[in-house]
């Protein structure tokens, strides 16, 4: 199984923040010990992955630091560099590893479970997900 890690990407967060940051490298310090498991860095999120959730303005403003203050504060942290990268990241992390799953995932093994190819699961999931005008 593989497993996608954005840890290396520390936020510069202000003295007593609630964000526990470290709980991400212990995690993935404890994760690589496991059998079976590959650790990647995480992708980052091409901007056509971003603009299935988000407006061009506000990729654009996460990106360049130009974020409203109250935009900020419903992110919940500061604009840095690392957070934009970061942000990127968290976001390729998870696509990466719903392609993982699909191009790793064992066949059924139960006899009621549908048979179907690898590549003809990946291509229902996509239909069945995103719409074909949103498809990177």
């Amino acid at each position: 199984m593989r497993v996608f890690y954005s840890d290396q990407y520390v936020l510069p967060l202000p003295e007593g923040h609630r964000f526990p940051m470290r709980k991400y490298a212990l995690l993935r310090e404890r994760v690589v010990r496991l059998n079976g498991v590959r650790i990647t860095p995480a992708p980052a999120a091409r901007d056509a992955e971003l603009a299935l959730a988000h407006g061009r303005a506000y990729i654009e403003a996460v990106r360049s630091g130009s974020l409203s203050p109250a935009a900020q504060r419903e992110i919940g942290f500061p604009w840095s560099l690392a957070m934009a990268e970061r942000a990127r990241r968290s976001v390729g992390a998870t696509v990466a590893a719903a392609r993982a799953a699909l191009v790793e995932a064992s066949p059924p093994t139960s006899p009621a479970a549908p048979t179907m190819p690898r590549s003809t699961r990946a291509q229902a999931f996509a239909s069945s997900t995103i719409p074909r005008s949103r498809r990177a």
